[in-house]
């Protein structure tokens, strides 16, 4: 799920061409997952468990057999072991477990990975506070884009929600390079198109793509 040696070159060299382009310093990062979403296993477990149950009264509803209508530890094994299967898949699956996950609960919790790792990495020292850090969570399938205020002063967030729309379908299917392009680019044309270039004051944040496995 997260990109290898040869994509995170290709990575960097996207954010230092962006760093000479514009003059701001950039830091691209990859996060396997945002949040651990301790609620997930539950809430599949309890979906699982309810399916199920509506099977089994309605295999009795439409096929009654009296002979077996007593089996109580029975139907109660079939409820449980297919709860824990549901939990199980939940949380090897991604792809089911972002079914059970609302696009507000997951928005919100890669924005706030994205926060803290601008402020773990110190973003925000650079001399004309010019830092931008782009995060793209794998497991949520989903971007974010901080900036410091000397970029936010050019850039409203309508504008970066827009870059992180023309993001969205690289990072949908994990295409790591395209994705980062598109971000920087993005910034970098809507920053040009505005006339503005920013003060270089050397290379202020280190330097390689920042790849954890998150939560």
């Amino acid at each position: 799920m997260l990109p290898g040696k040869e994509e995170q070159q290709k990575i960097n060299d996207l954010a230092r061409d962006f760093e000479a382009a514009t003059g701001a310093q950039a830091l691209a990062a990859v996060s396997g997952k945002a949040d651990d979403y301790p609620e997930l296993p539950w809430k599949a477990f309890a979906i699982g468990a309810a399916l199920a149950a509506l099977i089994v009264v309605a295999d009795e509803f439409l096929t009654p057999d009296w002979a077996s209508i007593h089996a109580p530890i029975l139907d109660a094994a079939v409820i449980l072991a297919s709860g824990i299967i549901a939990a199980v898949l939940a949380m090897r699956w991604p792809a089911m477990g972002r079914l059970l996950l609302s696009q507000q609960q997951t928005g919100a919790q890669v924005r706030k990975y994205a926060e803290g790792l601008f402020l773990r990495r110190e973003a925000f020292r650079t001399t004309g506070r010019t830092g931008v850090l782009i995060l793209i969570a794998g497991f949520e399938r989903r971007a974010s884009i901080q900036l410091d205020t000397g970029l936010a002063q050019h850039l409203p967030r309508e504008e970066i929600a827009a870059v992180i729309g023309e993001m969205a379908p690289h990072v949908r299917s994990l295409a790591w390079v395209d994705a980062f392009r598109a971000g920087f680019d993005g910034i970098a044309w809507r920053l040009s198109a505005k006339g503005v270039k920013l003060h270089a004051h050397g290379n202020e944040l280190a330097d390689g793509a920042i790849v954890e496995n998150g939560e």
